[in-house]
């Protein structure tokens, strides 16, 4: 009897201790640049830089979403964010300079 008591403390030890948490990391800024005569900083976020600018440049110029991303443009105009673009756990996206 006093195995399963002491088996019930341990997994009730072992649930009461709160699971370490990810560190949150901000999305890496990529550079700047320039379609349509405007400027734009692109930043990225669990992809690479070369990647998030390839897809951005296309994005702004022909409007076509990159395979298995959303696309979308937040609505508030104070809002210097141009576009978002998320693919679950992936994105990028350009701020207006």
């Amino acid at each position: 009897m006093s195995r399963r008591v002491l088996i019930g403390a341990a997994l009730a030890g072992a649930l009461a201790i709160p699971a370490a948490a990810p560190a949150v990391v901000p999305p890496k800024s990529c550079g700047s640049m320039t379609v349509k005569a405007r400027y734009y900083q692109i930043k990225a976020d669990q992809i690479s830089c070369k990647t998030a600018r390839d897809h951005a440049r296309r994005y702004l110029q022909t409007g076509r979403k990159p395979s298995g991303y959303r696309c979308r443009k937040p609505s508030t105009a104070r809002n210097r964010v141009n576009f978002i673009c998320n693919n679950g756990r992936k994105n990028f996206f350009g701020i207006r300079r």
